[in-house]
């Protein structure tokens, strides 16, 4: 087991006044933009990741910056690293107030193409991963009165992408993972959404590009294929995050929230 916790040495020396939000895959891509944007919003973030070293990158960086950061190591597939996780959280701060699930993977492939090994791996980051942290986190969520879990889909979800059925099959599922939680711990004051993005600037499509012949040319039509003929950033994708954590989205909860340039409304 990997679990490496430095907890209690953030900008607020672990204080449990602040919110606690714990962000897995937070060390690079989207995670990291939303740790980020949760941090410069006061939050103390938990930058749980599988890379020891990013996450500690991450947080040494939003440290040097004044912000209530920690970096934590944990492989989301292990329900005892997850555990351990929820349970070095609470003994160090005593409470979470968010959880958001942002640690994915993806493999290109055909139906008849893609390996078991690479189709068990998707789905079980994808989906057990949020599944596992769901069933530790929430009742602590709860416990201090509610709050936000916050889960990374993707366009993917709702539509086919030739090439990715293991991907395709593991954001479909995460949207009715989340509306099951919603549904049976909406009593307990916890809300659980999906934020559902297309293409953006950061994260998994951009690796996907990189590894293209021609990555401009992938870029390219891909930013054509949106309704708003560019790719949605980073920034947005966090801002969006940190909306659903925020008391204005005391409402909301099982909504897959489409942040995809207008893609949805082509769908019936």
């Amino acid at each position: 087991m990997t679990i490496r916790a430095d907890l209690g040495s953030g900008a607020n020396g672990g204080s449990s006044a602040s919110r606690v939000a714990i962000v897995t895959g937070g060390a690079s891509g989207l995670g990291e933009a939303i740790a980020g944007r949760l941090a410069r919003d006061q939050w103390t973030v938990l930058v749980a990741d599988i890379n020891e070293r990013l996450a500690q990158q991450v947080a040494d960086n939003l440290r040097a910056a004044g912000r209530a950061v920690e970096p934590m190591t944990v492989d989301v597939t292990d329900e005892g690293e997850v555990a351990a996780m929820v349970d070095a959280t609470m003994e160090h701060h005593g409470r979470i107030d968010a959880l958001v699930c942002s640690a994915a993977v993806e493999a290109r492939a055909s139906i008849v193409d893609c390996t078991d090994d690479d189709w068990q791996h998707i789905l079980d980051v994808n989906v057990k991963g949020p599944f596992l942290c769901m069933k530790h986190a929430v009742p602590h969520i709860a416990a201090t009165g509610g709050g936000a879990v916050v889960l990374m889909g993707s366009v993917l979800g709702a539509l086919g992408a030739p090439g990715y059925p293991a991907y395709c099959a593991s954001k479909g599922a995460l949207n009715n993972l989340a509306k099951q939680a919603a549904i049976e711990h909406a009593a307990d004051g916890v809300r659980v959404n999906v934020v559902s993005p297309s293409a953006t600037d950061t994260g998994l499509f951009m690796q996907m590009a990189a590894r293209a012949p021609e990555p401009d040319k992938v870029i390219e039509m891909v930013t054509r294929s949106s309704p708003m003929r560019r790719l949605g950033t980073a920034g947005e994708v966090a801002a969006t995050v940190a909306f659903l954590c925020s008391p204005g989205a005391a409402y909301i909860s099982g909504a897959i929230i489409p942040l995809d340039g207008a893609m949805a409304a082509r769908r019936p």
